[in-house]
Parts: structure tokens; C-alpha cells; sequence
């Protein structure tokens, strides 16, 4: 299941990778101003400072993944209320790869002037102490940094966007907090969020190049441009051949006779028909060169094949000629939900004396209600199928079903349904429903099933 997750994902990326355009601007400069903060408090550390700036030059390898080489500056301030009042300056030099999540997302197809970009690398910070009223001596801090964050894009014009970022700097084998009064020399010791500040800054984006637009609102292009020309030919194509230019009837595609004269009598090719004087043999009123069946007297409505019930089934296929159906049920009508749940209300409730084929008077109602159905559905024709469990001898037990079966179309007989519509047969216990290792199993094989089937 794990693979199965990676190469679906494997095969997202491909195809966005694929779809990715390079006919656009590459390369942009970048400049950003705005706040940050540290995350956790050392010594006074732990305020809004109002000096975060940023300059970069981002380079787009395709309209969805890139990289950026930016230098970070941010200070750290206290205003000295409950400390001695320090300003540090931290600057962070970094190397980041980007994504266009829009354009994965193929945001264009509802705007083309927002965008989202994802940015994230690892990178070289510096922590140096700027003032100190009480140690004026400098401190510096080197530290490897973890960057990512997210911006939101928006468009000015083809060659400036502006943006909103969301940064996050976690630095790495550092020695000294934000606040440069807390140190240890154990560079393992601080890490986490004991050197982590967030920041929220404005920026602007200038794209440089000669091309109409930059990577950050070029859409992806769907499918191959060669393939959808070809596919565009195809489907006019196919369009042409399926008008009728000489409206003969015939389509364009199967015409082998294009231009016929209005009018002219014309066979299922578009040839036109050279009348005789015999042109309906059959009679049936449907010509000749139209009729499925020319020797077979018929119907209009099945292209003049016999249809005597007529669903629209030729009586050749249908397997219920003498009873309008559907097609899908190869001619045959669809048996009434009322009747099915009776019949399975009978295979249940149908009960004899045991070992014999004599019906118990309690079944008689059930039986009585069958025969209501088969005289008020004179096309139903009736199977009656006797069943046993395998206590006893096979033999016995074939014997026993078929005369329960035949005990069934007896009484049916008797209440007015026609012999010659049911069929009753004896399988014994060859035909078990449920396991006949338990009392229930074998309850549910002592049965009577009937199965309703049509006239031919």
C-alpha cells in the first residue's frame, strides 16, 4: 500500500513536471520590509521588533519550481524597562527552493493576478550585538539557520508583483539567545525554538526579461499542442461524415454514392435503388431493400420483422414472443415486485407433513394467493421446484421432492390454473441453499421455490 502512495504521488509530480511551461521571464528581483519575533523569550528577547528587511534574486527553472539567493536582515530590540536595554542585529544569508502552488493548483482558471509561493532552504546566520549599556564589547554568534514560509502574490503589472510573506528562521548549533545574555557552550544545547523568530513582511517582486510574462502567472498548458491540433482534425472530421449532404438519409461516412438526386429510393449505403416491379415480397407494407426480413411477413415498427407482441423484440430473439417486454430482458416484461416477494414468501411458508407430500393446511392460503397471480397473469408460466435437506437416502429423498412438487401443481390445478402452465420437478438434496451441518441449514433447504417464466 506504501509503494502504491509513492508512485501515485511520483506520477503527480511527473505529469505537473511535464505540463510546466519555460517560455516566460525567469529571473526576478526581490526587496521586503516588515516585523518579526522571537518565539520563546530570553532574557528581554521576546517583543515585536519593526526591523525585518530582505533582498534576493529569484531564478524559475519552470513555471512551478525554482530557487532563491537572498540576504535577510532583522534586529532584536528591549526598550530597557526590565532590563538593560540591547539592540542586536541578525543577519541571515540563504539559499532557498520555491513553488508555485497556484500553479499546481491551476488557480489561473479563476484568476490570473494571485498566486501562492512556497519557500524553503537552509542557510548562514550571523548574531551580533550592536549597543549594550552596560558591555559595550561586541558579540558574535554564527549559527546555520532552517528557513520556509509562505507568500501570497499579487499582480501589479507584467513585470512587478507585490507580496505578503509568512517567514519562520530556525537556527542550528548556536551559542547565545536573542538577547546575547543567555550563552552556553554546548552548541547543541540551544535549538528548537530557543533560537526560532517569525517574521510578516511586504515585498515587491521586479521581473527582469524580454518574454510577455514572468513564471509566477504563467498557467500550466493541458496536453500536448501537436496532440489537441490532431484531435481537433479528428473530431471535425468525424462531424463532417456524420452530416448527410445529399439528404438521402445516409450518413456522409457510409455514403457510397454522394450527391444522390432529392427523392431518389436509396439501400442502407446510400446506392440508389433501381425500382422492379416487385419491391415488397412479403407484403407487409415495408419495402424490400428496408425490410430485415423480406420473405417474412412483418411490421413496420421492427423494420418489417414479425413482432407479435410488439415490444420492439423481433420474434426471432425474443424469448417471450407472445408478451410485450423490454429489449434489455430480451422480450420478456419485467415480473412484478409484488409477485417476487409472493414467491419467496411461498418458499418459505410452504410446509408438508413430515416425510410426506401431503401439504399442511396452514400453507393452503399462500398456495391460494399463487393461484390468484397465475389466473390474473395469464402469460405467466410457473416452475415448481421440490428440495429436501441430505438426512436420509438420496434416492428417498429425490422421490420425496418431486412428489411435493407435483402435491404443489395438484393443488394450483384444482383452484382453476391451467396444468400445462406449471412444471413440477423433484431435485432432492442436490441443490442445497445453506450447509446442511446445522438444524437451520437444513431447515432452509426443506423447500418449495417457484420461478415465474413467460409464454412462447
Amino acid at each position: 500500500m506504501f509503494m502504491k502512495k509513492i508512485l501515485l504521488l511520483g506520477s503527480v509530480v511527473v505529469s505537473t513536471l511535464l505540463s510546466a511551461q519555460t517560455d516566460f521571464k525567469k529571473t526576478a528581483i526581490e526587496l521586503e520590509y516588515g516585523i518579526n519575533k522571537p518565539v520563546r523569550r530570553q532574557g528581554n528577547a521576546n517583543v515585536v521588533n519593526y526591523v525585518h528587511a530582505g533582498l534576493g534574486v529569484r531564478y524559475n527553472v519552470t513555471n512551478i519550481f525554482g530557487y532563491r539567493l537572498g540576504l535577510a536582515f532583522d534586529q532584536f530590540n528591549d526598550d530597557g524597562t526590565t532590563a538593560v536595554a540591547f539592540t542586536n542585529n541578525f543577519i541571515n544569508l540563504k539559499v532557498e527552493g520555491t513553488v508555485a502552488l497556484g500553479t499546481i493548483c491551476n488557480i489561473s482558471q479563476w484568476t490570473n493576478r494571485v498566486n501562492f509561493m512556497l519557500h524553503a532552504g537552509p542557510g548562514m546566520s550571523f548574531l551580533m550585538r550592536s549597543t549594550d549599556a552596560v558591555t559595550p564589547n561586541a558579540r558574535l554568534d554564527k549559527q546555520v539557520s532552517i528557513n520556509f514560509g509562505l507568500s501570497t502574490m499579487f499582480k501589479i503589472i507584467p513585470n512587478l508583483s507585490a507580496w505578503i510573506d509568512a517567514g519562520f528562521t530556525s537556527g542550528i548549533q548556536g551559542q547565545w539567545t536573542y538577547s546575547m545574555d543567555e550563552w552556553t557552550e554546548d552548541k547543541a544545547a540551544l535549538r528548537g525554538l530557543d533560537k526560532t523568530h517569525v517574521n510578516l513582511a511586504l515585498g515587491f517582486s521586479y521581473y527582469l526579461g524580454d518574454q510577455a510574462e514572468h513564471a509566477d502567472w504563467t498557467p500550466n498548458q493541458v496536453g500536448n499542442p501537436a496532440e489537441l491540433e490532431a484531435l481537433k482534425a479528428k473530431i471535425a472530421k468525424a462531424e463532417k461524415d456524420m452530416m448527410d449532404d445529399d439528404k438521402d438519409g445516409v450518413p456522409n461516412y457510409i455514403d457510397q454514392e454522394p450527391g444522390t438526386a432529392e427523392g431518389a429510393n436509396v439501400n442502407t449505403k446510400g446506392v440508389t435503388v433501381i425500382e422492379k416491379k416487385v419491391v415488397d415480397i412479403d407484403g407487409d407494407g415495408v419495402l424490400d431493400v428496408n425490410d430485415f426480413c423480406p420473405t417474412i411477413k412483418g411490421v413496420a415498427s421492427a423494420n418489417g420483422c414479425p413482432d407479435k407482441d410488439g415490444d420492439g423484440v423481433y420474434d426471432f430473439v425474443d424469448k417471450c414472443p407472445n408478451a410485450a417486454g423490454l429489449a434489455a430482458d430480451n422480450g420478456c416484461p419485467v415480473v412484478k415486485e409484488a409477485v417476487k416477494n409472493l414467491m419467496t414468501k411461498a418458499m418459505k411458508g410452504v410446509q408438508f407433513d413430515s416425510g410426506k407430500a401431503s401439504i399442511i393446511k396452514k400453507s393452503l392460503p399462500i398456495l391460494d394467493e399463487m393461484a390468484k397471480v397465475m389466473l390474473a397473469n395469464p402469460s405467466y408460466n410457473l416452475s415448481i421446484e421440490g428440495h429436501t435437506d441430505n438426512v436420509g437416502v438420496p434416492a428417498n429423498n429425490l422421490k420425496l421432492s418431486d412428489d411435493r412438487a407435483k402435491a404443489v401443481r395438484a393443488y394450483l390445478v384444482g383452484k382453476g390454473v391451467a396444468e400445462g402452465r406449471m412444471k413440477a420437478q423433484g431435485f432432492g438434496d442436490t441443490q442445497p441453499k445453506a450447509s446442511n451441518k446445522t438444524k437451520k441449514g437444513q431447515a432452509e433447504n426443506r423447500r418449495v421455490e417457484f420461478k415465474v417464466s413467460f409464454q412462447e
